[in-house]
């Protein structure tokens, strides 16, 4: 067998056995949240083996029936909502300009801010749960959706303005300079110029923003009172005690009505994301 062959050969199985690990790869991935749904439809889903989850041996919807009536579902979807939005708004108008700003002072002063602004990401949730919790009960705002939100924006501002920062230092220098000659102003080259090539960027940091605000918990579990509670508070109603015991079909009903908005949200803005930044530039 000539050596051309032989390479060949050895390309060919390479390639099959990375496609084989692919496949198992996606099957360990799409097991749980397959899993998931099928026990959220299962009136037994505790005591059903995978396959008799799968199979749907005892296929019921009485657990999203549950979850809505008895988990008082949209007061809480309410809450994550208006939350999460608000998180996504605010944090984009303070961070686009922020870090817009950051390009366009000394590389030393950049450095130095940028490091300053993302240190807040280095400090573990817990660490500022409870100093939160003492300062709004000092403003007046413990128990609060604002709290709550004030508390989500210290971690999600930091986070936003340094991936912002590297959005924005993609941007073509000649763009800018051609702009500049032709007279454009110091607005027009921010909005007409700089945000079309970032746009895509953005996009993905709103529902990264999105998806961090909606499933978070442990400023939810320290910072909210009973009427700014979310939907990962509320699912804790059917976690059961002693005497109960947990709910598990209706708690998996209740995560599969968490995600679904999420995946939704992901799938409608999905065709803004694979949009490269060239393509944003030359629309604008």
């Amino acid at each position: 067998m000539s050596r051309t062959s032989k390479g060949s050969m050895h390309k060919s199985s390479t390639i099959w056995g990375l496609h084989i690990a692919l496949a198992v790869w996606l099957l360990f991935s799409l097991a749980p949240p397959i899993m998931l749904l099928a026990a959220s439809m299962n009136e037994t889903a505790l005591f059903r083996s995978p396959w008799d989850l799968l199979m749907l041996r005892d296929f019921s919807l009485n657990n999203f029936t549950v979850a809505f009536s008895e988990g008082d579902f949209w007061f809480f979807f309410q809450n994550s909502l208006i939350i999460s939005v608000s998180a996504v708004v605010i944090t984009l108008i303070v961070c686009v300009p922020l870090s817009y700003g950051l390009n366009k002072i000394s590389p030393r002063q950049k450095a130095i801010v940028s490091f300053g602004v993302l240190a807040m990401r280095f400090v573990p949730y817990v660490v500022l749960a409870l100093p939160l919790f003492l300062l709004f009960v000092q403003l007046g705002l413990s128990g609060s959706r604002v709290g709550l939100l004030l508390a989500h924006l210290a971690i999600h501002i930091p986070f936003a303005t340094w991936m912002l920062v590297g959005f924005f230092e993609g941007v073509p220098k000649e763009l800018e300079e051609a702009a500049i000659v032709d007279g454009c102003n110091p607005w027009r080259l921010f909005w007409n110029i700089s945000l079309p090539v970032v746009r895509s960027g953005i996009t993905a940091l709103a529902i990264l923003v999105f998806i961090m605000s909606w499933n978070e918990y442990l400023f939810a579990l320290f910072l909210a009172g009973s009427d700014a509670q979310p939907l990962t508070i509320g699912i804790t109603r059917f976690l059961g005690g002693a005497e109960v015991g947990a709910q598990y079909g209706v708690i998996a009903a209740y995560s599969v009505l968490i995600i679904a908005p999420v995946i939704l949200f992901a799938l409608v803005a999905n065709r803004y994301i694979v949009s490269g930044m060239t393509a944003g530039a030359v629309k604008g």
